[in-house]
């Protein structure tokens, strides 16, 4: 069953404003956040350019829990720069 509901006595500016803060709240819980807005996501096929291993090697990496790696969908898989060094540094100690 689908809810409705109805702006019954909002002006258009106020359902506009309680529209955009559901949108942010709802990208905010599903979205993981960017540590810094020039830090692009890196694809498998970078990761494993940066770290020097095959793909199946960064899977196992990830599946022990020693890499960090982002789902941003069913077959997008990201990994960040920063948590990638952060990983490597851990490692190597």
């Amino acid at each position: 069953m689908t809810q409705q509901m109805q702006f019954i006595g909002f002006s258009i500016e106020q359902a506009k404003s309680f529209i955009q803060d559901i949108v942010r709240s709802c990208l905010e819980e599903n979205i993981p956040p960017v540590k810094n807005i020039a830090e692009m996501p890196l694809t498998i096929k970078q990761a494993c350019k940066i770290i020097g291993v095959s793909a199946p090697t960064l899977r196992k990496y990830v599946d022990m829990g020693v890499i960090r790696r982002h789902d941003l969908g069913p077959r997008k898989k990201v990994f960040y720069p920063s948590e990638l060094e952060d990983d490597i540094k851990r490692i190597r100690k």
